[in-house]
């Protein structure tokens, strides 16, 4: 927030404004307010050390201005842990999905081809023994044998066509599914520490005025703590008094005129936000006809506020 002594000074200024206008003005038809300001306080997500200032207190600055910079080695280098954490996720999600490496395949492959070779030399033992077995000129024994022979041979080859036919295939349902999450949130976790490297250098979120910088570069910064304050474009607004039995005069959307010394012609202003409970009037518009009164508060945006500074004493009349 802007300073106490600051603030004060409006009050004082304010109050001895409005007190001068009400003993010289009793019978005025206006209503007794003063310009306020809503700033917007630029803090940091995360704490850190101030390097850099690129403002000073007055400069204009339009949305998205640079406006200050933190350290950022802790920030630079968990991004490149995530960014090495997703490169990861991603190639092991790929290598689940293209199976095996063709090298792998290339392997099995020979190995198909000798299975092969030893079922063609299995299969032309079988085919030179059964006949002799058959005639009587070799054993049972060695028919039997043959023959078991031939059926291993071919069975080596079958799984040798399996081992290709499986690595040629991606991994299961289950297993892409979950290299597909992890890559998720791996980008996830990657995504998160690039925008924590990003906030390091903090830009406008509102085009305005520099009002005042609370942090110099040099000194720590807690997170959420404002360096700056921009009075944006739009950030000023008029508050005034009406008496209970006025209040029904005015609605939301309605413009009024406001008037102050050394602002020159009136500015119209629309009528923002009416208080629905009375209040007392406030100290900083006390007067000794206006102190016992319930008045509510009424706030209108200037359709023109270049001339109009926080702390001005006004006087607002309706159209």
């Amino acid at each position: 927030m802007l300073n106490i002594s600051r603030t004060l000074n409006y009050l004082v200024f304010a109050g001895a404004a409005v007190l001068l206008v009400s003993c010289t003005s009793e019978k005025s038809s206006g209503y007794v307010g003063y310009v306020e300001a809503e700033y917007v306080y630029v803090a940091p997500p995360e704490a850190g050390w101030l390097m850099a200032l690129h403002v000073r207190e007055g400069d204009v600055v339009s949305l998205g201005a640079p406006l200050f910079e933190l350290d950022k080695d802790r920030q630079k280098a968990a991004f490149a842990a995530a960014d090495a954490r997703a490169a990861e996720a991603g190639a092991m999600a790929a290598n689940i999905e293209t199976g095996a490496r063709p090298e792998e395949i290339q392997r099995f492959k020979a190995q198909l081809a000798e299975a092969e070779a030893a079922l063609r030399l299995a299969r032309a033992e079988r085919d030179r023994w059964l006949p002799l077995v058959a005639e009587g000129n070799a054993s049972k024994a060695r028919g039997d044998q043959v023959t078991a022979d031939y059926q291993a041979a071919v069975a080596r080859v079958e799984a040798a066509k399996d081992a290709i036919a499986v690595a040629e295939l991606g991994g299961r349902d289950a297993e892409r599914q979950a290299a597909s999450a992890a890559t998720l949130a791996a980008v996830a976790a990657r995504a998160e520490a690039e925008w924590r490297l990003t906030e390091r250098k903090v830009k406008a979120k509102a085009s305005g005025s520099v009002e005042e910088i609370f942090h110099r570069e040099g000194e720590f910064v807690n997170a959420g703590a404002p360096v700056l304050a921009i009075l944006p474009d739009n950030g000023i607004k008029v508050r005034f008094f009406v008496p209970q039995a006025e209040v029904s005069n005015f609605r939301v959307g309605a413009s009024v005129l406001i008037t102050a010394d050394s602002v020159g012609d009136p500015i119209e202003a629309r009528v923002t936000y009416i208080a629905t409970e009375a209040e007392f009037t406030p100290p900083v518009i006390y007067s000794a006809n206006a102190r016992d009164k319930l008045v509510f508060l009424i706030e209108a945006k200037p359709v023109d506020a270049s001339n109009l500074r926080p702390g001005l004493p006004v006087d607002v009349a309706p159209l």
